[in-house]
């Protein structure tokens, strides 16, 4: 499946669901759609093709980012939003089976995250499923583990470092 197929389809799974049966924006004040250069949205390969042309994207350290300026079209805007404040991290079970896992996204600066608000199990779903389709394409793939594998080292060193 080509790269934007796969970010398309990703698209549609979140397409009709979203963290809390109502905006969450209301707990924060919208504070994730409030960017700036130190606090952009990372964008997959191609995606900057896909997403709303309102939208500020800047380049750093071989990465795309998106800059929100506090609104944008919902069905434009890029898949880390779409997901956040969860991420659907790429596991090796016991068996050695590659197993989808959504946890928190330690980068998300999201009351979410606090643990008091819960979760749609739909969205929760859809997360999950959104990371099976990031594995049909090579080179989103190669970007997902990447990800993955730096959300796993980095949760490692936290957890040792909390002891």
């Amino acid at each position: 499946m080509n790269k934007e197929n796969v970010l398309k389809t990703c698209y549609s799974l979140l397409r009709n669901v979203t963290p809390l049966d109502f905006d969450c924006g209301e707990i924060c004040n919208g504070k994730c759609c409030k960017g700036d250069e130190k606090t952009g949205m990372l964008l997959f390969p191609g995606e900057a093709d896909l997403i709303d042309s309102e939208l500020t994207v800047v380049s750093k350290n071989n990465c795309s980012y998106v800059i929100c300026n506090g609104s944008c079209e919902r069905n434009k805007r890029p898949l880390a939003c779409r997901i956040y404040p969860l991420f659907p991290l790429l596991c090796i079970d016991e068996t050695g089976d590659e197993k989808i896992k959504v946890i928190f996204d330690y980068r998300a600066d999201c009351p979410l995250c606090d643990g008091e608000y819960k979760f749609n199990k739909k969205f929760i779903k859809s997360v999950s499923r959104v990371g099976k389709y990031l594995l049909l394409n090579d080179e989103v793939s190669a970007f997902y583990k990447e990800l993955c594998e730096e959300l796993t080292v980095t949760a490692e060193l936290f957890s040792k470092l909390s002891k």
